[in-house]
Protein backbone atom coordinates (compact mmCIF):
# COMPACT_ATOMS: atom_id res chain seq x y z
CA UNK A 1 0.00 0.00 0.00
CA UNK A 2 1.50 3.33 -0.97
CA UNK A 3 1.79 6.38 1.26
CA UNK A 4 -1.00 8.32 -0.47
CA UNK A 5 -3.58 5.60 0.23
CA UNK A 6 -2.55 5.35 3.87
CA UNK A 7 -2.72 9.12 4.25
CA UNK A 8 -6.11 9.20 2.54
CA UNK A 9 -7.50 6.64 4.99
CA UNK A 10 -6.10 8.46 8.01
CA UNK A 11 -7.47 11.82 6.85
CA UNK A 12 -10.87 10.29 6.08
CA UNK A 13 -11.22 9.55 9.80
CA UNK A 14 -9.96 12.98 10.93
CA UNK A 15 -13.42 14.16 12.08
CA UNK A 16 -13.72 11.02 14.20
CA UNK A 17 -10.33 11.70 15.84
CA UNK A 18 -11.43 15.31 16.42
CA UNK A 19 -14.59 14.10 18.11
CA UNK A 20 -12.69 11.73 20.39
CA UNK A 21 -9.68 13.96 21.07
CA UNK A 22 -11.29 17.39 21.38
CA UNK A 23 -15.08 17.29 21.61
CA UNK A 24 -15.17 14.49 24.22
CA UNK A 25 -12.82 16.10 26.78
CA UNK A 26 -14.34 19.55 26.20
CA UNK A 27 -17.85 18.22 26.79
CA UNK A 28 -16.66 16.32 29.83
CA UNK A 29 -15.08 19.39 31.40
CA UNK A 30 -18.15 21.54 30.73
CA UNK A 31 -20.47 18.94 32.26
CA UNK A 32 -18.12 18.45 35.21
CA UNK A 33 -17.99 22.21 35.80
CA UNK A 34 -21.78 22.45 35.71
CA UNK A 35 -22.12 19.35 37.93
CA UNK A 36 -24.47 17.76 35.39
CA UNK A 37 -24.73 14.01 34.72
CA UNK A 38 -26.87 13.51 31.62
CA UNK A 39 -28.58 10.11 31.50
CA UNK A 40 -26.83 9.32 34.81
CA UNK A 41 -23.55 8.76 32.95
CA UNK A 42 -20.12 10.03 33.99
CA UNK A 43 -19.24 13.22 32.09
CA UNK A 44 -16.37 11.59 30.19
CA UNK A 45 -18.54 8.68 29.01
CA UNK A 46 -21.19 11.10 27.76
CA UNK A 47 -18.51 13.24 26.10
CA UNK A 48 -17.04 10.21 24.33
CA UNK A 49 -20.49 9.16 23.17
CA UNK A 50 -21.20 12.64 21.81
CA UNK A 51 -17.74 12.89 20.22
CA UNK A 52 -18.07 9.50 18.54
CA UNK A 53 -21.52 10.27 17.19
CA UNK A 54 -20.52 13.72 15.93
CA UNK A 55 -17.20 12.53 14.48
CA UNK A 56 -18.76 9.42 12.92
CA UNK A 57 -21.49 11.49 11.29
CA UNK A 58 -18.94 14.00 10.00
CA UNK A 59 -16.78 11.19 8.58
CA UNK A 60 -19.79 9.58 6.93
CA UNK A 61 -21.05 12.85 5.43
CA UNK A 62 -17.47 13.99 4.66
CA UNK A 63 -18.36 17.38 6.11
CA UNK A 64 -17.18 18.78 9.43
CA UNK A 65 -20.24 20.95 10.05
Amino acid sequence: MDFERVLERVLFLMPLWFGIGFIAPLTSEILHGLAVRPLGMPPLAFGLMLGLVWGGYASWRRRWL
